[in-house]
């Protein structure tokens, strides 16, 4: 009975170890386009905001800028320039939610995983 509890436990704790260490790499294996999505998600999710569409990105000339809207059909929108690549600009409808550094947003983010 004890041995099968153990194993058990073993099993659920590999797996969460490997879910975790999954879900660290994510945000630091993509590319600049990839790092300006999480930040930004990362943003709306702390903010509590309900997304509907969730944004699409593109990256034009080092510029990327990231479109969806929320539930209630506001749009969100969020950039990163070329001319400043640490900064992140996440707004919904008329709200700025964050105007601020990108990795930070991304550091905070791996400090809570």
């Amino acid at each position: 009975m004890k041995r099968a509890a153990v194993a058990s436990l073993s099993v659920i704790l590999m797996l969460l170890a490997g879910c975790s260490q999954i879900e660290a790499i994510a945000p630091v294996g993509g590319d600049r386009l990839a790092e300006v999505r999480f930040a930004g998600f990362d943003v709306l999710v702390d903010e509590g905001v309900d997304i509907r569409t969730a944004p699409v990105c593109t990256d034009t000339d080092g510029t990327v800028a990231c479109a969806g809207d929320t539930l209630d059909g506001t749009t969100i929108r969020i950039t990163s320039t070329s001319d400043a690549p640490d900064a992140l600009i996440v707004v919904v409808g008329d709200e700025t939610l964050y105007d601020g550094s990108l990795h930070d947003v991304l550091e905070k983010a791996m400090a809570g995983r």
